[in-house]
C-alpha cells in the first residue's frame, strides 16, 4: 500500500515538474521576444529624436534667414 502510494505521488510530481519546465521555457521565450522588440522599438525611437532634432535645426536656420 506505502509503495503504491509512493509510485503515484512520484508519477504526480514528474508530471507536475514536467509542465512546470514546460511552463518556465515558454515565459523565458516570451520574455526574450519582449526585450527583442522593446531593444528595437527603442533604437527606432533614438532614430526618429535624431531625425527630429535635424528637422528642428533645419527650421531654426530658415527662420533666422
Amino acid at each position: 500500500m506505502l509503495e503504491l502510494d509512493w509510485k503515484a505521488r512520484a508519477i504526480d510530481r514528474r508530471l507536475k515538474n514536467k509542465k512546470l519546465k514546460k511552463k518556465c521555457k515558454e515565459l523565458t521565450i516570451s520574455r526574450d521576444v519582449w526585450k527583442e522588440k522593446a531593444v528595437k522599438r527603442m533604437a527606432d525611437v533614438n532614430v526618429l529624436n535624431k531625425q527630429l532634432s535635424a528637422v528642428k535645426k533645419n527650421i531654426q536656420k530658415i527662420i533666422s534667414i
